[in-house]
C-alpha cells in the first residue's frame, strides 16, 4: 500500500492556484461594484434641532462625580 506523493503535491498545488484566482476576482468584482454602486443620501436634520455633543444632565452628573 504505496501512497503516491506525486498527485498529492499536484492537487495541493491546483487547489492553491485556484484559491488564489478566485480571491483576486472576488477582489476585482468587489472594488468594480463598489464604483458602480452610488452612495446613499443622508436625510437632512429637521430645522431647530441641535446636532452634535450636548452636556444633558446624566453627561454633567458624571462630570461632576470624576472631577477631584
Amino acid at each position: 500500500m504505496s501512497r503516491d506523493i506525486g498527485n498529492t503535491t499536484t492537487s495541493r498545488r491546483g487547489f492553491l492556484r485556484s484559491l488564489a484566482v478566485m480571491g483576486g476576482t472576488a477582489a476585482v468584482v468587489a472594488s468594480a461594484s463598489a464604483d458602480i454602486a452610488e452612495p446613499a443620501a443622508r436625510a437632512a436634520p429637521a430645522e431647530g434641532k441641535p446636532t452634535g455633543y450636548r452636556v444633558t444632565p446624566h453627561v454633567a452628573k458624571y462630570y461632576d462625580k470624576a472631577r477631584i
